[in-house]
């Protein structure tokens, strides 16, 4: 029986593209991932925006968080029934809050507030979640919250030494694990957790069944905040007419996490970087089609002898690019959206939201769509077009426009004193500028990709310059936090004496204040820190104004954050402030410095003798900041357990011990984290142009194998061939390195204006760091020689025979 020759259903021109698909996969694997890393970095971000954007808002809602938060004295329970009265007032909780240290074996000690709570089975407002054992903790025991910045190595069922005000001590056991999405807002000065324990537990420790913090949300979704504020001036009038002084109110949206505008922000600067990346990878596009139409031009013009029309040609090759599109979707939606969703849900972590579950996002489809095939049909237009309307004379000729080269011109030229330049690198120089239209786009390519990754080092270091402008805020080498007041020249005297390494003690006063309008309306809290007029711990970067003069009364400088409630303001306006306890009264403005609005509300500073007098703590302070012989970390660690032993000797009342460092590390977590964001897209750019590269250099050893075959026949052999390729590849990467230098400078710029309005609030200074421009040489060395490695041994094992028989 005879078998049967199926036949090839295809039309011709269909075939030759799935055999331009399947038989020249290299090209293949070129473009497609040059159109995949654009459409994935797209896909990822838009992922991660719209994951966040939704789900933590719906997840801070969730918790049902206060609307309104008060510190005030203590008081008992019959004071929420009289706030549950007024109106707008959906509900009241009175927690009982207090500062201590906690610590496990002899291991160190953390700062924690202490969480006091009547029924945890039956609390409605600030939910948590659990993440291991209960968040309801019985007698003796405690819930500890854990998230990224509050990790203490506690796990269920360790036993916790607990240090109370009193110098007390308690052990209590471990009942679970939690997150506490109420801790969200950042705060460098903050505790490193909280800790839960019920009034029933506190009551034993002889600290009374009361509150001294009241916790309201109002009626509706919690999303109008001028209905917040009108239920939170009546609340804080109830307040006081039951005999209680407020000390600090704060007011929060139930629909809007605390920290979203700025995550969403960052996400948006990705995003940004992410578009980049599509339009880079169209550059990559145009490079290798534009080859690909110079090397199939033959083939074009036997199509057009036998019948082909321009139009079918064009809509043939079009056809081509859709097919890598279609690919290249195929892998980047997945990884997109996996990539994304591990990205959100990295971010949520940090604020202590919980996503509601892994998803395909609709929309980032669409664009992930959208720019998969607009991007790479934009980009190979013009090429294809080109090529499908050359004539068949000079398609199937062997001239080529742009074939004889200039370098080689300049070679000629270039007499005697380029002789002892082996001819071999000569080549190589001669053939990095044979084809200028594609060394530009390469270059292109390869530089945006470096500035970008130089630009986030300098990123890096211009933030980690502001942060070390805010840490000074709030530290000393190491600082001191009392449990109760203590003599200024007491404390001083005693460390200073006894206390080897310290060098010198500031005490710092403070209060928690309020700003009100001359409508008698509150505007913002007002956090005033009061140093010593001589202090050493504080440079403040004026945006206006002056210091406070030794001795001033009712004077103040303020942070720029005061520009959102009074963008006018000039030094010598007054503000009127109230201080608790204190009726309101004017101050005077006579400065305005540089701080970073993402830590809440405005920052003041004023004469400690005169603030100090105000809170009735006369030459008193909580707090002091101690100066030391050496600034190294160990040497922190090492006096601050020397510190500890001491003051706990002398019974003094410690409420904590931080050192300067763990500071700094709380305070740049979120730079850190946003740094490691910014590398990410970094990396992802380096990995476009290194496409681009290995692409150009695959290109240039094609269509120079008949040269390679000269050269094999003159002699030449495998180490001088991939040498010339290897060679003209670092010549590239140098020059794209010089350039990226210096565009490096404009793109820093532009993301520092970004992060500096969305993140900080305020401007940032660019500080230009040499680490990310070194780094980028070793890696633009690295990627020229992988970039090369394989068109150079592709080259180097080309026979004579095959290089002197090609077309």
């Amino acid at each position: 029986m005879k078998g049967k020759v199926k036949p090839n259903m295809l039309r011709p021109r269909w075939s030759k593209v799935f055999s331009d698909l399947w038989d020249d996969k290299t090209r293949t694997l070129l473009v497609v991932a040059s159109i995949a890393v654009g459409v994935f970095a797209v896909g990822m971000i838009a992922t991660t925006f719209t994951i966040l954007s939704n789900d933590i808002h719906a997840s801070y809602a969730s918790i049902n968080p206060a609307n309104i938060e008060v510190r005030t004295d203590p008081f008992h329970d019959n004071l929420l029934r009289v706030i549950e009265e007024i109106p707008g007032v959906e509900d009241a909780e009175g927690h009982y809050v207090v500062n201590v240290r906690a610590r496990k074996d002899s291991g160190p000690w953390f700062s924690f507030a202490l969480i006091g709570m009547d029924d945890f089975g039956h609390n409605q407002i600030n939910l948590v979640e659990t993440l291991e054992g209960t968040q309801i903790p019985g007698k003796d025991e405690i819930v500890v919250s854990k998230d990224m910045r509050a990790n203490t190595g506690f796990q269920v069922g360790d036993e916790v030494q607990i240090e109370l005000p009193d110098g007390s001590a308690r052990t209590l056991t471990v009942a679970g694990l939690i997150t506490d999405q109420s801790t969200a807002q950042p705060d460098p000065s903050a505790a490193d957790g909280n800790i839960f324990i019920t009034l029933e537990t506190l009551s034993a420790f002889g600290l009374g069944e009361y509150s001294n913090r009241l916790l309201v949300t109002v009626q509706g979704d919690g999303g109008d905040e001028a209905f917040i504020s009108s239920v939170a001036a009546v609340v804080e009038e109830k307040i006081e007419r039951n005999n209680l002084e407020v000390y600090q109110v704060t007011e929060q949206l139930s629909t809007q996490h605390p920290m979203s505008d700025s995550i969403l922000a960052i996400i948006g600067v990705l995003g940004a970087l992410g578009i980049l990346i599509t339009v880079l990878s169209g550059s990559l596009i145009i490079n290798t089609l534009n080859a690909m139409m110079a090397q199939q031009l033959r083939q074009i013009g036997v199509m057009k002898l036998v019948g082909g029309l321009s139009k079918q040609i064009m809509g043939m090759y079009l056809t081509l690019i859709l097919a890598y599109s279609v690919i290249a979707l195929a892998i980047a939606v997945p990884l997109g959206a996996l990539a994304g969703y591990g990205l959100a849900n990295f971010i949520a972590n940090m604020m202590g939201a919980v996503l509601m579950g892994f998803r395909f996002i609709p929309a980032a489809i669409v664009m992930q769509a959208v720019i998969a095939f607009l991007v790479p049909l934009a980009s190979g237009f013009v090429p294809v077009n080109k090529g499908a309307r050359t004539n068949v004379r000079r398609a199937i000729s062997n001239y080529r426009p742009g074939n004889q080269s200039t370098g080689s011109n300049f070679l000629n030229r270039s007499g005697a004193w380029i002789s002892w330049i082996s001819r071999p690198i000569l080549l190589s120089f001669r053939n990095t500028f044979r084809k200028t239209g594609r060394l530009l786009l390469t270059i292109f390519t390869l530089t945006v990709a470096g500035a970008v990754f130089i630009a986030v080092f300098n990123v890096r270091a211009s933030m980690n310059s502001v942060m070390q402008q805010v840490i000074q805020h709030f530290m000393g080498d190491v600082s001191i936090t009392f449990s109760r007041p203590y003599k200024v020249d007491q404390i001083e005297r005693v460390l200073t004496a006894n206390v080897p390494g310290v060098t010198g003690v500031e005490a710092w006063g403070g209060a928690g204040a309020e700003i009100w309008d001359e409508n008698d309306e509150l505007v913002t809290a007002l956090a005033i820190t009061a140093p010593p007029q001589d202090t050493q711990l504080l440079e403040p970067e004026f945006v206006a104004g002056r210091w406070i003069l030794p001795g001033e009364k009712k004077a103040m400088i303020v942070s720029d954050a005061i520009y959102i409630y009074y963008p006018d303001l000039v030094p010598g306006d007054a503000l009127t402030v109230k201080l608790p306890g204190v009726p309101k009264e004017e101050w005077t403005v006579v400065g305005v410095f540089r701080f970073v609005s993402i830590l809440g509300d405005p920052l003041a500073y004023a004469n400690f003798e005169f603030v100090a007098d105000k809170v009735n703590l006369p030459n008193q302070s909580f707090s002091f900041r101690i100066i030391t012989s050496e600034h190294d970390v160990a040497s922190q660690l090492d006096l601050t357990r020397r510190l500890d032993q001491f003051l706990a000797e002398r019974d003094y009342s410690v409420s904590s011990i931080q050192t300067g460092a763990s500071l700094q590390e709380n305070a740049t977590l979120a730079v850190d984290t946003l740094i490691s964001f910014l590398l990410i897209m970094a990396i992802l750019t380096a990995f476009v142009g290194s496409i681009g590269l290995t692409g150009t250099m695959s290109i240039n050893v094609l269509e120079r194998t008949r040269e390679i075959g000269v050269m094999r026949t003159i002699g030449a052999v495998d180490f001088v061939i991939m040498q010339s390729v290897i060679i003209e590849a670092l010549i590239i990467g140098m020059i794209t390195w010089v350039l990226a230098i210096g565009l490096s400078f404009p793109i820093s710029n532009a993301l520092l204006t970004i992060i500096g309005e969305t993140m900080m609030g305020s401007p940032m200074t660019l500080v230009f760091t040499p680490t990310g421009l070194f780094v980028w040489l070793g890696i633009v060395i690295v990627l020229s020689i992988i970039a090369s490695i394989m068109p150079a041994r592709n080259a180097a094992r080309l026979t004579i025979n095959e290089v002197l028989a090609y077309e």
